[in-house]
């Protein structure tokens, strides 16, 4: 074959690889162009026909905060102008109210106030839904947008306009204010400003109430069950409840302090790559009792922890079937307009041990496989709910006097239903002690020796 020849066909071979890889380039291109081609159609009639100017930035604004909305609650764009507070949003001591926020049937749920927060005193309680924000509708607000209105400058007032879980609606003014989170408290103040938590003396049974997941939740933990340990208590009772979740690796820390071997949680990304998050044996604590309290507000972490530690059997799940959230939400910056912005978008699933997925979407809801489902349901009524959560202020609020009250009566002092200085022995965490008391009872019985026959 001559060289011309060669050459020829060399041209050919080229061309027809050149058509296989541009074919298919321009075929996504193509349905790029007819998958926005309404949009850049509505832009045009809206420059042509509106009966106003409208800057074309808006446009791009409004057209990136459609596609968010229309993904999930948790996803949001956040524009130029707001880039400042979402940045303060995140940093663990931050001027706002203090709310954990999800959507539940269609509406702005609060999950659980944070303890010691603005909202807290202001009466915002877990379950209420977030109506108006100064005067403006929630209904078309992502999670992140109403967050976004809540923080602002220290002494400065917003008004929410809530519906009650009994269905009475009120309008709150709230005063914004440094929300410090204190992740882990106990069952009553003691004179050092700390918590002793020693519920049940007798039984060697300790409770430990954990708030939500920030960076200094494992530290405080580790310096409650060094505490508990040092009193050579047996069992403990991890209570979960109203806390609205926080830092992934804090809640796998949690875990880790109670199991020393196996995947703790999964994280499953769109493309099925996982990460995956083993538990250690170092730090691991002795085979304690252990019981753990949830409810409809514990989310996220607080979820973690629970579906794991039941995976794992190591403890027993009491209470009522959490909320639901587990999904996890990541940052992109990006330009518009030549300036910094960023979409905040939900990116992959927590998966527990067993497989299961705890997030609640519209697939799980059908098959009713969502959430931690309590190893024993213990209903409770709005206004047991709703005393829980005054009388935990009552005790966190504590006078330093009260405080040292408190430590020269004793901890074994028994609480009475008005004492405001102890955590108050609900039906749910009633429930739970009675089931660490049952089961330290039966240990107690196959350790004893066998008694001697008789001649």
């Amino acid at each position: 074959m001559s060289k011309r020849n060669l050459v020829w066909m060399g041209i050919i071979v080229l061309m027809m690889a050149l058509f296989y890889l541009v074919t298919p380039r321009l075929a996504r291109q193509d349905s790029v162009y007819q998958t926005y081609a309404p949009l850049v159609e509505v832009d045009a009639m809206i420059r042509r026909h509106f009966v106003e100017p409208v800057p074309q930035g808006n446009l791009v604004d409004g057209a990136i905060r459609g596609m968010m909305l229309q993904l999930d609650p948790y996803s949001r764009y956040i524009a130029p102008e707001e880039m400042d507070a979402f940045e303060r949003s995140l940093n663990p001591q931050y001027i706002g109210i203090g709310v954990e926020m999800g959507t539940r049937h269609g509406q702005m749920t609060v999950i659980a106030p944070v303890e010691e927060s603005p909202a807290a005193r202001a009466g915002i309680l877990a379950g209420d839904v977030i109506l108006y924000v100064d005067g403006r509708s929630t209904e078309w607000m992502s999670v992140l947008d109403v967050d976004a209105r809540l923080v602002g400058t220290p002494g400065s007032v917003v008004s929410l306009a809530v519906r009650h879980s009994d269905g009475q609606e009120e309008t709150l003014e709230v005063v914004r204010g440094p929300v410090v989170i204190h992740a882990v408290k106990g069952v009553c103040r003691v004179a050092e400003g700390g918590y002793d938590y020693l519920i049940d003396p007798a039984r060697g049974i300790g409770y430990i109430r954990v708030a939500s997941f920030r960076e200094n939740t494992t530290v405080e933990l580790d310096r409650a069950l060094s505490s508990l340990t040092d009193k050579g208590v047996r069992a403990i009772v991890l209570d979960l409840r109203f806390n609205g979740g926080g830092l992934l690796l804090q809640a796998v820390d949690v875990v880790d302090r109670f199991v020393d071997d196996g995947v703790i949680i999964a994280v499953v990304e769109q493309r099925n790559t996982v990460q995956r998050y083993r538990a250690k044996a170092e730090g691991t604590l002795p085979p304690l009792e252990l019981a753990v309290l949830v409810n409809g507000s514990s989310a996220s972490a607080a979820e973690i922890v629970a579906g794991a530690l039941q995976d794992f059997k190591r403890a027993v799940i009491v209470g009522t079937r959490t909320f639901g959230k587990g999904s996890v939400q990541r940052v992109r910056y990006l330009k518009v307009k030549g300036r910094d912005a960023a979409v905040r978008m939900t990116e992959a699933h927590y998966v527990l041990p067993s497989g299961r997925l705890i997030h609640r979407t519209p697939r799980s809801v059908e098959t009713d496989v969502w959430g931690i489902m309590p190893d024993l349901v213990v209903p409770i009524t709005e206004e047991q709910s709703r005393d829980i959560q005054t009388r935990r202020r009552m005790v966190d609020s504590v006078s330093s006097k009260s405080a040292a009250t408190q430590e020269a009566d004793g901890p074994e002092t028994a609480p009475t239903e008005g004492d405001t200085r102890r955590i108050w022995v609900d039906p749910q965490l009633e429930a739970a002690l009675e089931v660490i008391a049952s089961r330290l009872s039966r240990q107690a019985q196959t350790t004893q020796p066998a008694p001697e026959s008789q001649p």
